[in-house]
């Protein structure tokens, strides 16, 4: 509640109702004063018709008559205490209450002058009670001069306009309360919901976008606030997949150096030994040729091995541009597909192609021709004797799905994802015979997605399949 008070809302309401009760106050007093003036200006304007009979039946009259006229005057207009007195300042005739104040010598024209002046029990007019007066002096006839003193008759009139005014002003004061809560609430409502989204929105907490009715300059900064923390979420979102990405780089990365060491350890460790053991005569001389050519055969595996490694990092440098050509596809596949061959032979393998010779598409040979070399050489080492390896394509309007199939082979689902990871083999034994390296599927996987083609290995009832999506040249 007080943070309510003090608040948006509190401060709203409560300079809304200060201001509404300043503009209230300072109307009902002009009105007050205008209100008085108009009664005195009224009461005035009645006394000088009252004695303007007085007046008109004192012209032309003696001394006599005019004292006879102003008591049946006074029998008929009691309320008003007045006094008639000749030039030489002689009272010819004053009601009994009346008291004579020094008058002046320069009398003015009757219905030019009325005086008001605030009267109390102590001053020289010596009324009983406090009262307002009004006191008017004109020349009655001749040398004769007419002096009237009248109360203004206003106290009540007052104490009615009062008694209302109050009740008016309650009135008006309930109404510019209500006024004020509704016009707080109206303003201050959009402006704390903001303040809330805003908070909400600091704990990266879900927020509901504003209504679409404000288009005032609340409604537009609710607006950009909301769009603001869509942008920032999103943002953070793109942080925290890129951070993740680093992340799991870094791992690899680490994996990565942590395999080739191991690769690079074992065969310089093993050539070491042998050749200490040349050094120490622990061999004999006679075998110096075939533990020499032992050596140089591990030497070349290392320097594929290093080789492949170099190739991998190159492929994550992206500056690296491709180079993209228009070639047929079955003339590419043939061409690379010779130097394996043999080795299919060897074990008695089948490969077959089933590629239209009308296929065209557009890529980089150098860099798709490791990838196809690669996939064509792990299909044939991972392909029993006497097993069939199928060469083929599927087609639609914007690309060429080309497939190498080993069939009747089947690879565990859980080792499916692994086969990408550097110096990964299916046997645990990770043994180096037909001088399998452990890198071949994963430039395949660096240098596809350099090449940003989609492409999976999987099982099917077939056998293991590997597909990759290449995009069509139709000229």
């Amino acid at each position: 509640m007080r943070h309510k008070l003090f608040g948006i809302f509190g401060k709203v309401f409560f300079y809304t109702l200060l201001i509404l009760l300043l503009v209230i106050s300072v109307m009902i007093g002009f009105f007050a004063e205008q209100f008085k003036s108009v009664v005195e200006s009224t009461q005035r304007e009645q006394i000088m018709g009252v004695f303007q009979t007085l007046i008109n039946q004192a012209k032309g009259k003696n001394n006599n008559e005019i004292v006879q006229i102003a008591k049946e005057f006074h029998k008929k207009n009691a309320s008003f205490e007045f006094c008639i007195i000749s030039l030489d300042g002689k009272v010819l005739y004053k009601t009994e209450h009346f008291a004579i104040q020094e008058v002046k010598k320069n009398i003015p024209k009757a219905n030019n002058v009325i005086v008001k002046e605030e009267l109390s029990k102590k001053d020289r007019f010596n009324f009983t009670t406090s009262n307002e007066k009004i006191q008017f002096m004109t020349i009655l006839s001749g040398d004769i001069r007419l002096l009237v003193s009248g109360p203004i008759f206003h106290t009540s009139i007052y104490q009615t306009f009062i008694k209302k005014t109050s009740i008016a002003f309650i009135f008006i004061l309930i109404a510019s309360i209500i006024a004020s809560l509704l016009f707080a609430q109206r303003i201050a409502k959009p402006i704390q919901k903001i303040a809330e989204d805003a908070k909400r929105m600091s704990n990266l907490e879900d927020v509901p976008p504003p209504p679409s009715e404000g288009k005032d300059e609340i409604g537009a900064l609710a607006n950009d606030v909301y769009k603001m923390h869509k942008d920032l979420k999103m943002t953070i979102h793109k942080m925290g997949i890129e951070i993740d990405s680093r992340k799991e780089m870094e791992e690899n990365q680490r994996y990565f150096f942590s395999a080739a060491s191991h690769e690079l350890k074992t065969p310089i460790a093993a050539t070491s030994a042998l050749l200490e053991g040349m050094l120490e005569s622990v061999i004999e001389p006679e075998e110096y040729p075939e533990t020499l050519r032992e050596c140089l055969k591990m030497m070349a595996e290392q320097n594929k091995t290093v080789s492949e490694i170099l190739e991998i990092v190159t492929l994550s440098n992206s500056a690296i541009l491709q180079k993209k050509k228009r070639i047929n596809l079955k003339t590419f596949i043939t061409k690379n597909l010779t130097a394996y061959l043999t080795i299919a032979e060897s074990k008695n393998q089948t490969v077959a192609i089933d590629v239209p010779e009308r296929l065209n598409c557009e890529l980089d040979p150098k860099l798709f021709g490791k990838v196809f070399s690669n996939v064509v050489l792990n299909a044939i080492q991972n392909t029993p004797e006497g097993g069939q390896i199928h060469i083929y394509t599927l087609e639609n309007e914007s690309f060429i799905c080309l497939c190498v199939l080993n069939k009747n082979v089947r690879i565990p689902e859980e080792i499916l994802p692994k086969l990408f990871e550097p110096f990964y083999r299916l046997d645990e034994s990770r043994n180096r015979e037909l001088g399998r390296s452990g890198l071949g599927l994963t430039i395949v996987k660096k240098t596809l997605d350099f090449m940003e083609l989609s492409y999976a290995l999987e099982n099917t009832e077939q056998g293991v399949l590997f597909w990759v999506n290449l995009r069509k040249r139709t000229n």
